[in-house]
């Protein structure tokens, strides 16, 4: 059930304000957003060692690719 924590939290970010970013979520919490995908690694193993944290990395909405 936690995995559907983390996706329901992820559909609900501001794609506008993370785009370009990895954002990582662990347990339906945002535990940061940013550039540097270690770090954020990092921090998730600090503040819940056992989870498996759920890691995206957000497009910009205003670019579309179409096929």
């Amino acid at each position: 059930m936690k995995r559907d924590a983390n996706w329901q939290r992820y559909l609900t970010l501001d794609a506008g304000k993370y785009a370009g970013k990895y954002v990582v979520i662990v347990a339906g919490h945002l535990v940061g957003a940013g550039r540097n995908l270690r770090k954020l690694l990092d921090l998730a193993r600090k503040i819940a060692p056992r989870e498996i944290p759920f890691v995206a990395r957000m497009r910009d909405p205003k670019k579309v690719c179409v096929y």
